[in-house]
C-alpha cells in the first residue's frame, strides 16, 4: 500500500483569500445527495430549509427535518445527506473573518470553538426555539448575498455572521461547559480521519475490508461495527458511494466514455456500475451527462440575456 499523506482535508476552495466565504444552495433534487464524510478548517453553517436530512456530526448520525440550523466548527468530521426533494443551503467561512486585533475573552472562546469544535452533540437551532426566526432570517441573507462583491454588502455579511453567533451564544452553545473536550473521542475521530484519507487516496483500487481493518490494527468484526457507527454507512456502501460521486463529476465535466470512467473509478463490473448509478442519481450516466450539459447551456443563456 502506498504511504499515507499526513492528513486529507477537503480541497475545495470556499471563497477567496481576500474574502474567505462562500454560499451553497441545493433544492428539489430528484435523488438523495450525499456530500460525503469530510472535514475542513472553515466553519460550516447548514440551513436545513425543508424536507428530511441525515446530519453526521463527529461520527454520530442525527435524523433532522427542516426547518432547522446546524453549525459545524472547523476540523470536525461531518457529513450531510440531503433526502430526495429536500431543500438545503449553507455558508462556509474562515473564522479569521470575524477576528479583531485586540484581545477579547469572548472572542477568544468563540474562535477556539469555531476552529476546534468542542462537544459531541451538534449545535442546532430548531424551529420551536424562540430565536429561530431571527437566526434563519440572518442566515438566509448571508447565503443569498454571498456572491456579491460590493463593500457594503460584504460588511453587512460580516456583521450578520457576528450577530448570528451572538444569538447562538445567548442560547448556551458557547458556554464553557459545552466547550469541554474529550481526548479519547479526539483520538477516535483522528483514527477515522486517517482511514478516510487512506480510502480517498486508494478508492479506485481494490480496497478490501481486511485492508482497512489491518490499517486500523483491529479485527474485521470490530471494524464493521466501528466504521458503520462512525460514518453511518457500511464499508462497501461507503466505497461505492465515493466511487459514484467521483465518477459523476468526471461524467459531467468530460466527454470521456462512460465505460472508461467506471473502470478508472474502481468498477470492474460495468453492469453493476450502471445499476448503482441509477439507484443513486435516478438516471443513467448518459442521461446525467445530458442533463448537466443542458443546465450549463441554460445558465449560459441566462447570462447572455
Amino acid at each position: 500500500m502506498a504511504a499515507l499523506k499526513k492528513e486529507l482535508k477537503e480541497i475545495a476552495k470556499h471563497g477567496s483569500s481576500v474574502y474567505p466565504l462562500a454560499g451553497y444552495i441545493c433544492r428539489g433534487k430528484k435523488f438523495n445527495i450525499n456530500i460525503g464524510m469530510h472535514w475542513h478548517p472553515e466553519v460550516e453553517i447548514n440551513r436545513f430549509e425543508s424536507g428530511k436530512f441525515v446530519y453526521n456530526y463527529a461520527m454520530q448520525d442525527y435524523e433532522l427535518e427542516g426547518p432547522c440550523i446546524a453549525i459545524t466548527p472547523g476540523n470536525v468530521l461531518h457529513n450531510v445527506m440531503i433526502k430526495r426533494g429536500s431543500d438545503h443551503s449553507s455558508v462556509l467561512f474562515n473564522p479569521s473573518m470575524i477576528e479583531f486585533s485586540y484581545f477579547d475573552e469572548v472572542q477568544n472562546r468563540l474562535i477556539k470553538f469555531l476552529t476546534q469544535g468542542g462537544k459531541k452533540m451538534p449545535p442546532i437551532i430548531t424551529a420551536d426555539m424562540e430565536c429561530f426566526a431571527k437566526a434563519d432570517k440572518i442566515l438566509s441573507y448571508i447565503i443569498n448575498n454571498s456572491t456579491k462583491t460590493d463593500g457594503p454588502t460584504r460588511l453587512r455579511i460580516k456583521a450578520h455572521l457576528i450577530d448570528l453567533l451572538a444569538i447562538m451564544y445567548e442560547n448556551g452553545i458557547f458556554l464553557a461547559e459545552s466547550l469541554s473536550r474529550n481526548d479519547d473521542f479526539e483520538h477516535k475521530q483522528q483514527k477515522i480521519k486517517d482511514l478516510l484519507t487512506f480510502i480517498n487516496e486508494h478508492y479506485a483500487e481494490k480496497i478490501t475490508m481486511n485492508d482497512a481493518a489491518n490499517y486500523l490494527n483491529v479485527s474485521r468484526q470490530y471494524f464493521c461495527r466501528y466504521f458503520k457507527k462512525s460514518t453511518g454507512m457500511s464499508f462497501v456502501d461507503f466505497i461505492n458511494d465515493l466511487r459514484l460521486r467521483r465518477a459523476s463529476q468526471e461524467i459531467a465535466l468530460t466527454s470521456k466514455s462512460i465505460t472508461d470512467i467506471a473502470l478508472d473509478h474502481g468498477f470492474d463490473n460495468i453492469g453493476y456500475f450502471f445499476k448503482l448509478y441509477k439507484q443513486k442519481f435516478g438516471q443513467t450516466p448518459l442521461c446525467y451527462r445530458k442533463t448537466k450539459a443542458a443546465e450549463e447551456n441554460d445558465y449560459g443563456d441566462s447570462l447572455a440575456t
